[in-house]
Formats: C-alpha cells, structure tokens, sequence
C-alpha cells in the first residue's frame, strides 16, 4: 500500500498508510488487510471532516478530497495538496517532494480484528470493523461495501476515550471529472534519498523504523509504523528556537517536558537533548505516545538551578 505524504511548516513528513494485519480468532473475523488494500484502489470525491482532542485541545477540520487509486487531493480552506506515488505537491505552491525508496511492514501482533457488522450509513451499506488491543478497543473503521471505500474511522486511547474521529460527510462513488485542478499545474520535485537514522532506534514501543532519509543541514527523518499507526522523528542538531513551536504549550511526560501542537489529523512534539532537537509527529494514540517517548532520547533537564525552582515551585 502507498505512504502517503504531508509538507507542513517547510518541513519533510512521511505520515503512514500501511494497514497489514491477520484476522482475530474470533468467529466471523475478516482480513482488514484485505478491506484496506480494496479501499486504497477506491475511486470517490466528497467532503471529509476529522475531529481530534488531547488535553484541554480539540481540533477540528472539513476538506474536500478527490480519490483514485495511489493518488488523493485534499484541499482546505487556504491551500491544497496532492499525494500519491512516492510524491507530493502544492497546488500554487513552488513545488514539491519525491521520496527515493519507501518500505511496508506487517503489523504488530498486538492488534486482532473481531467480527464486522453490517450498517447503513450516508444512504450506503457499510462493513463496520473493529480493531481491538488486549482485548480493549483500539479502532473501528467503516468500509463501504460496493466501492471498498472507508468512509469513516474512529480511534480510541488505552482507557476507550475516543480520540479522533474520521468522518465523510457527502460520498460521490462516481464523480463525473476529479483532479481538475490539477490538470494546469506543473511541479518541479526536490528527491529525498534514504540515509542513516543515527542514534534513533530500530524498535520504540512496539513501532519499527522502517525508513530513514536526508533533511535539510544535515537532519535525520525516521519513519516508524507498527503497521496501524505510525510517527516520524525529526532529528537536527543545535537547540532550535522559533518556528511553530514558539508560543506552544508544554506537556509533561515522565517528569519531562515537550512542546505540542494538535492538528484534526496528528499530533507534534518538540524537545531538545544531547545538543540536538527532536521533532516527532504522528497518528499514534496517547498512551501509544506515552510509551513510545519512554524510548526516545529524553529532553535535558536544565541546569541545577531550574530543576531546584521546578521542584520547589512547579
């Protein structure tokens, strides 16, 4: 199945769609691999909303998105992309990015697949799938069953709170003319080629580095998948200061602290350690995130006198 791909904030994100998974041994179980290789051949236009809420912050989106094949047109309210094939681009924008190699990888044995229930939805027969994890329910998905389609999805984090929730508001499974807007526009690629990932892991909490590729001055991009969601790690030398994360709250994980930043779609971090700064962005559930941070390279901690005035302050 084909990655697919986001350029947010000048910077490289290779954000995953790889789904490969066995069936559960519950009666009636279904390979979602299967269902989610059909979905990506689907062909289909309409509008997608996606609502997502981590701490006190919930955000929420409505696009436009065009479907066919291994390519997809999502356009918001100021811009527009295209993804698919290895590459992506910016409609009016200077251009765009191609990736040399990309990997797939099965998914983690954690993840079972229990029995699919037949629904209505948007005027539509759909077969709803539930994804479960030791037993507690980690996602659900809505295939359409005449287009293979996935008209929705849901997330849930490890204490069944949902998280976010994928949704199509309108459904057209026969547009009459789709990438019109792109038909006039003529991109030049910049090829991000593979490179070593440094001292980033090849596991973290269950997730695999898959691929690793060349920044911008030397930076590391590292994509990790455990076949369900997926992250990447941006490592840069230097301690970074400005950028999106400037007026970003903190959040505090094992003693820790992070910059966030919450989309409809991932979430993004920010820490510095060891003379460099991480970048992480990523689909993963919050107790996912908790575990995976776990693993990585741990922010400093400040020199003696902050960590005095945090302990006696807060």
């Amino acid at each position: 199945m084909r990655r697919r791909f986001l350029l947010r904030a000048a910077t490289l994100l290779a954000l995953g769609g790889v789904f490969s998974m066995s069936a559960g041994s519950a009666a009636g179980a279904v390979e979602l691999e299967d269902l989610l290789a059909e979905a990506e051949d689907a062909i289909f236009a309409g509008r997608q909303a996606t609502w997502c809420s981590y701490g006190d912050d919930t955000q929420f989106s409505v696009v436009s998105v065009e479907h066919a094949g291994s390519l997809v047109m999502v356009e918001g309210t100021d811009s527009a992309r295209m993804v698919g094939g290895g590459r992506y681009s910016v409609i009016g924008g200077s251009g765009g990015i191609a990736l040399s190699d990309w990997s797939t990888t099965s998914a983690s044995s954690r993840y079972v697949t229990a029995s699919a229930v037949s629904e209505t939805r948007l005027e539509r027969q759909v077969m709803v799938v539930t994804v479960e994890e030791e037993d507690a329910i980690r996602a659900r998905i809505w295939f359409d069953e005449d287009t293979g389609a996935a008209l929705g999805s849901e997330v849930y984090d490890g204490d069944g709170e949902l998280y976010r929730l994928t949704w199509m508001l309108d459904f057209d499974p026969n547009p009459r003319k789709i990438f019109t807007m792109m038909r006039d526009q003529e991109s030049t690629y910049d090829l991000v080629v593979t490179a070593d990932a440094g001292d980033l892991a090849e596991t973290v909490a269950g997730y695999i580095r898959v691929d690793s590729y060349a920044g911008p001055d030397d930076s590391v991009h590292a994509f990790y998948t455990d076949g369900l969601f997926s992250f990447s790690v941006f490592l840069i030398d230097g301690e970074l200061a400005g950028g999106p994360f400037a007026e970003a709250d903190t959040m505090q994980v094992g003693s820790a602290d992070y910059r966030w930043l919450l989309t409809p779609s991932d979430l993004w971090l920010q820490w510095a350690g060891g003379g460099k700064t991480y970048v992480l962005v990523g689909d993963l559930p919050p107790d996912h995130l908790q575990q995976v941070l776990a693993e990585l390279p741990r922010p400093s901690q400040g020199n003696i006198f902050s960590r005095i005035w945090r302990g006696l302050f807060g």
